[in-house]
């Protein structure tokens, strides 16, 4: 019975199978996906239907996430008739931008009881998560929180904007909370410095926890089991992408 926690998917379902068989991934674990499954990478449908098929993961919304709960009625009406689409600038910023076109057309070959069934999956958002693993506490998020919602009491969270939560570009240590160890997705963690290629970063005195990896950017698929903080990695099979540091 642990609990893991990986983030940062996008499309990578050969990577997130052999995850499964790496940690030997069972009915009675938990795993904690932190924020886009979708986009970027080839099977980005097939992969978030997987994730859906099984009640002990749980997924915290992303930046992808929430564009392709955003605009799944659209597709699915664009099924009907493709003159329907409102190409608003960021629909195109999605699509063209940010690998969004792939997982649409998978979307879209898809029939209507399974793009509805998708539709009202991502329509239960979750942005944020607190958990408590063997007396630890930690705060699961997308992309991290502002320090300007930091109080002397904590961080009241309700002040939070969703924007924030699944669009933040954080620093290495950029962890407001006092009480718990954040973990956050988002950027890649090679992106903060050439010794973090392909692994976990960790943050001062572990308070804070990047563990989107670059599986897509053909580096790895990172995961952590929270009970023990093990970690896990698989080898991506895509193609190496160079990438400007993270400021």
């Amino acid at each position: 019975m642990s609990t893991y926690v990986i983030s940062d998917l996008h499309g990578c379902k050969k990577e997130f199978d052999e995850m499964l068989e790496k940690i030997h991934f069972t009915d009675y674990d938990t795993m904690w996906i932190v924020g886009d499954i979708c986009d970027r990478g080839k099977y980005s449908i097939p992969l978030l239907q997987e994730i859906m098929g099984y009640e002990n993961m749980h997924l915290i919304h992303g930046n992808h996430d929430v564009w392709l709960a955003r605009y799944a009625q659209e597709l699915i009406d664009a099924k009907k008739d493709y003159n329907s689409v409102d190409m608003s600038d960021d629909l195109t910023n999605w699509l063209h931008g940010n690998g969004g076109y792939t997982t649409a057309d998978q979307f879209m070959d898809l029939s209507y009881p399974e793009c509805y069934d998708i539709k009202l999956y991502l329509e239960d958002k979750l942005l944020y998560k607190y958990l408590t693993v063997k007396g630890r506490k930690f705060f699961l998020v997308h992309a991290g929180l502002g320090s300007k919602y930091m109080y002397e009491d904590g961080v009241n969270l309700a002040e939070v904007p969703e924007q924030l939560m699944v669009w933040a570009r954080i620093g290495m240590d950029d962890n407001p909370l006092t009480d718990a160890t954040m973990i956050v997705g988002h950027i890649p963690t090679f992106t903060y410095g050439k010794e973090y290629d392909g692994k976990i970063a960790h943050g001062a005195e572990d308070t804070l926890l990047h563990i989107d990896c670059g599986c897509v950017f053909g580096r790895t698929l990172g995961c952590i089991r929270l009970d023990d903080m093990q970690e896990f990695y698989v080898e991506s099979t895509y193609p190496y992408y160079p990438f400007e540091r993270h400021k």
